[in-house]
C-alpha cells in the first residue's frame, strides 16, 4: 500500500498533525487515534482545526518485518530488563517497552515512515498556504502543531532533525521559515531508546544516521550565517507519573529513561488514580493494554488519557 499524503481544506488558522506511536492505527485498539477525545479537549476550536493524522498502515509487512528481527528483539528486551532490574515483574515491563521500541531495530521501518512524514509536513505546509492565501493572509500567521505519543515521538524527532539540516525537504526552520507553534511528546521514549541503544548498537542498522543514537539530544535547530533557529518556540513533554516508556515508574523518575531537553517544557501528569502501587500491577497492567478487546482502563501509556488531560495545552495555552 503506498502513502498517500492527508490534503485537507483549513477550516481556520490552526492545524494538528496527530503522530502515531506504534502498530496500526486502524485497528481501533489501543493504538487508535483518539480522534473524539482529542475534539473534546479542543472544545469550540475543534470545529475550526485541521485535524492531520499520521499512522504506519502502508507499510505492509510490519509484522513480518518483526518476525525477521528476533535476534534484535530478543536483544532489546534483555537489555530493558537489566536496566529495569530484571526480576519477573520488570521482565514484564521490558516486554512491553520492548513491543513499544523494536522497529527502531529496522531501517526499512524508519525509512518508511521518515519519507512519508516528511511528505505529510510538505502537504501540511501547502495546505496553509492555500487557506491563508485564499484569505489573503501571510501564511506564517496560520500556526501548526505536532502532537506525538510513544514511539511517534522518536519518528518525530528524527524527521525534525532531518528537516532542520536537509535543504531538499524545504522545511528548515530558518532558510524556509518553517516553525511550528509547539511540538508535544507524549511518553516520550527518546532517552530510553538512547540508554539501551548503548547495549544493542550491533543490532541497530545505520546508527550514525540516527539522531537519537548519534548526537547529543537538543531540540532541532537550524544553524544560518552563525545564528540558531530551533524547529519550535514550544518543546513539550507530557508524561505520566507512573508511565515506564515516558520515564517513570511507581512515581519516581527515571533519569536514564526520561527525555530532558535543555529548553523543553515539562508536564508530568499525575496517575495516582490509576492505583499503580507496585512493579506487579504495573506489569499486569501494561500486559492488559496489548491484549485483545481495547485499551485497559489503568494503561499508565494511554495516549487517549494523555490528550484528555491536556485540554488547556492542546488549545494552545500555556505551560505553566
Amino acid at each position: 500500500m503506498a502513502f498517500d499524503t492527508q490534503k485537507i481544506n483549513w477550516p481556520g488558522t490552526r492545524a494538528i498533525l496527530m503522530v502515531h506511536g506504534i502498530g496500526d492505527a486502524s485497528t481501533g485498539n489501543s493504538g487508535a487515534f483518539p480522534g473524539e477525545t482529542l475534539r473534546a479537549a479542543l472544545g469550540a476550536q475543534a470545529a475550526t482545526t485541521a485535524i492531520y493524522t499520521l499512522n504506519y498502515d502502508f507499510i505492509n509487512d510490519w509484522m513480518n518485518l518483526k518476525t525477521n528481527l528476533q535476534a534484535g528483539i530478543k536483544a532489546l528486551k534483555g537489555a530493558l530488563r537489566t536496566q529495569f532490574g530484571d526480576s519477573g515483574t520488570d521482565a514484564v515491563i521490558a516486554e512491553y517497552a520492548g513491543d513499544v521500541l523494536w522497529p527502531v531495530l529496522s531501517a526499512d521501518i524508519r525509512f518508511a515512515v521518515r519519507d512519508a512524514y516528511l511528505a505529510q509536513l510538505q502537504q501540511i505546509q501547502l495546505d496553509r498556504e492555500r487557506a491563508a492565501f485564499a484569505k489573503g493572509d501571510n501564511p506564517l500567521k496560520y500556526g501548526i502543531t505536532i502532537v506525538a505519543h510513544s514511539l511517534g515521538c522518536f519518528h518525530t524527532y528524527e524527521v525534525l532533525a532531518a528537516s532542520a539540516s536537509e535543504a531538499t525537504h524545504r522545511l528548515r526552520p530558518a532558510s524556509d521559515r518553517v516553525t511550528y507553534n509547539s511540538v508535544v511528546m507524549m511518553a516520550s521514549p527518546l532517552k530510553l531508546i538512547r540508554t539501551i541503544a548503548e547495549k544493542i548498537q550491533g543490532f541497530i542498522p545505520d546508527v550514525a544516521n540516527v539522531a537519537t543514537i548519534a548526537a547529543p539530544l537538543a531540540i532541532p535547530e537550524e544553524v544560518r550565517r552563525s545564528r540558531s533557529q530551533r524547529c519550535t518556540d514550544h518543546f513539550i513533554s507530557v508524561t505520566g507519573s507512573h508511565d515506564p516508556v515516558g520515564g517513570h515508574l511507581m512515581g519516581i523518575k527515571l533519569p536514564w529513561a526520561y527525555m530532558s531537553l535543555s529548553g523543553q517544557e515539562s508536564i508530568v501528569v499525575k496517575q495516582d488514580g490509576l492505583d499503580l502501587t507496585s512493579t506487579q500491577s504495573t506489569a499486569t497492567a501494561l500486559a492488559a493494554a496489548f491484549a485483545p478487546g481495547g485499551p485497559a482502563i489503568n494503561d499508565p501509556h494511554s495516549w487517549t488519557a494523555y490528550v484528555a488531560s491536556q485540554s488547556v495545552l492542546l488549545q494552545g495555552g500555556v505551560v505553566v
